[in-house]
């Protein structure tokens, strides 16, 4: 003869957690591909003068920047107080301008996937100038004197969009 049970004497099956990886490994990629990574940090500093008409530019992958601003306190003993240029995550010379634009040049041309449109990619290259609203226009001349040399002549002011607001 068989033995019956009761109905009683069922439990509940735990949850499975097989499938917790991957929901673990699918929210990592996830903001892993979402987030974007900050470039360079700013060892200079910028009080970003205002404008009230301005305009946004289309492709952020054809921007190079360059900073102009006093360094930040850490870094006056050895720099001094005066604007100074910051390319990448260094404070340089006027000198290193040619190297940094031409490096950047490079790197847009890599990016592209034929040969043909890097050069059309590079040519659309655009410079953006965030530069302190105390510095004086000298040091601002001598950039963009630089740069007419460079051949890169599309130049953009970062600025604070007042009328946005």
């Amino acid at each position: 003869m068989s033995k019956f049970r009761k109905k009683g004497d069922k439990k509940v099956p735990g949850i499975s957690t097989a499938s917790l990886p991957d929901i673990v490994f699918i929210l990592l990629f996830f903001f892993m591909v979402a987030t974007v990574s900050k470039e360079e940090d700013l060892i200079v500093e910028i009080t970003m003068p205002n404008a009230e008409q301005c305009a946004r530019l289309d492709d952020k992958s054809l921007e190079v920047y360059i900073n102009v601003g006093a360094p930040v306190r850490e870094l006056q003993g050895q720099y001094g107080a005066e604007p100074r240029i910051q390319l990448n995550d260094a404070i340089k010379d006027i000198d290193f301008l040619a190297q940094y634009i031409e490096e950047k040049r490079q790197s847009i041309k890599q990016q592209a996937p034929t040969p043909e449109s890097g050069k059309k990619r590079s040519k659309k290259m655009v410079v953006s100038l965030k530069v302190d609203r105390d510095t004086k226009l000298g040091t601002l001349d001598d950039i963009k004197q630089e740069l007419r040399k460079l051949n890169a002549l599309k130049v953009n002011y970062v600025v604070n969009d007042v009328a946005g607001e």
